[in-house]
């Protein structure tokens, strides 16, 4: 599991094994977000809002966050004796990261049920009138019609990013002063973190601080945190875990330090890159480029591998199942009948997509960002032939995480 047992000792068994499959929900959630953008290209995109992506930004954090619990457990397994149960190994800080984390996704989850609910309330509520009654609202009708309401759900979305934001911060610091001394992976891991959450920490303040938006609106091209949070989005959450996972056995020869040291400063420099000079405005819907769809289904697909490589014992019956059942959602969407029920349940953020002429050109980004997307799937090569070759320290390491 990639959760500490000694952080809380009433889990049981099935408890642990299921947290430890939330990033392969997650990559199948997002694989199929991504096939359902590449069917639909043509007509449909994701909108390119604020709002959305610190919603979005939340569940990405969310995998960042586990990947550097990942790291530290797993520096902890080779230098502290923390797989003998002695929980005074941790740091005191790890639980409290914990609790922040996990508080800061149920803000999320009850912020995104309750919009869900809201919208479904709202559409129910517009049938065409058949008399003067029908045209008053009543009181439940007007308050999930308030600017209140809404304002204070945008609001629960940017403060369950920055909680993990700040998670993220404490891991790594936590990292840098643990025994053992941190290594050229841990550190790339770190870089990646930190670059792929600072966009969105101040995507999420400028929501909840009109005047800190007004300040960097002054000193910063326009919509340059949407275009960097969206590029880091792209491969970093994927990025983070194949990093955690490749440096379990805790060593790693040069040339593989060379290239995931390169693979992070290309993913810094493609958001650099893509802060400067944005490819599209703000509150538009273009959908990704053909390549950095494939880029971003193969670092899914990649990652979701290197998880099962390093933990055995979630290759299980269920776990197969589902892996057929997403690839028969993915089949399912060639069908126009059950690609409209897609279209419906996505509808809100799901829109028609903007003019292609939109979109901005800049040969410096784009190259930086090609450089990112090659960089990242060597990595992510590299990493997957590491686990392959040392299967037994990492099949010892999660048992021993489940004991």
């Amino acid at each position: 599991s990639f959760w500490p047992k000694q952080l809380k000792f009433t889990k049981s068994l099935e408890r642990q094994l299921a947290e430890a499959m939330q990033p392969l929900v997650y990559l199948a959630v997002r694989g199929w977000l991504g096939w359902i953008q590449f069917v639909e290209r043509s007509r449909r995109a994701f909108l390119n809002s604020s709002l959305v992506l610190v919603a979005a930004g939340a569940v990405h954090c969310w995998a960042v966050v586990y990947s550097l619990f990942v790291a530290v457990h797993t520096r902890a397994m080779r230098f502290s004796g923390y797989h003998q149960g002695n929980s005074e190994q941790l740091p005191q800080s790890v639980a409290l990261t914990e609790t922040l984390a996990v508080s800061s996704l149920w803000v999320w989850l009850i912020a995104g049920f309750t919009t869900a609910a809201v919208r479904m309330l709202d559409e129910d509520a517009d049938g065409l009138p058949l008399g003067s009654e029908d045209l008053k609202w009543g009181p439940i009708l007007r308050f999930i019609r308030s600017p209140f309401l809404h304002s204070a759900l945008g609001h629960a979305h940017s403060v369950s990013c920055l909680g993990l934001f700040v998670s993220i911060i404490f891991l790594c610091a936590t990292m840098a002063t643990m025994k053992g001394g941190i290594t050229v992976c841990e550190s790339c891991l770190a870089i990646v973190a930190v670059g792929f959450a600072f966009p969105h920490m101040i995507l999420a303040g400028r929501r909840l601080s009109d005047a800190a938006d007004q300040a960097l609106s002054e000193v910063l091209p326009e919509d340059s945190f949407e275009a960097a949070a969206a590029e880091a989005a792209a491969i970093g959450p994927q990025l983070c875990v194949i990093l955690s996972l490749a440096d379990a056995p805790g060593h790693a020869y040069w040339w593989q330090n060379i290239v995931y040291t390169l693979s992070s400063m290309a993913f810094i420099a493609a958001v650099v890159a893509s802060a400067r000079s944005p490819a599209k405005i703000a509150n538009i819907a273009l959908p990704p480029e053909k390549g950095e769809t494939f880029v971003c289904l193969g670092m899914d697909a990649t990652t979701a591998l290197s998880i099962i490589m390093s933990y055995p014992h979630l290759n299980t019956w269920f776990l197969r199942i589902g892996v057929v059942a997403v690839i028969g959602c993915a089949v399912a969407a060639q069908y126009s009948p059950v690609r409209e029920i897609y279209l419906d349940w996505l509808e809100p953020i799901f829109v028609i997509r903007s003019d292609s002429h939109k979109r901005v050109p800049n040969q410096q980004r784009q190259l930086l960002r090609m450089i990112s997307w090659s960089a990242a799937i060597v990595c992510a090569v590299v990493a997957l032939w590491d686990i392959a070759l040392h299967p037994l320290a990492l099949a010892s390491t999660a048992a021993e995480a489940t004991r």
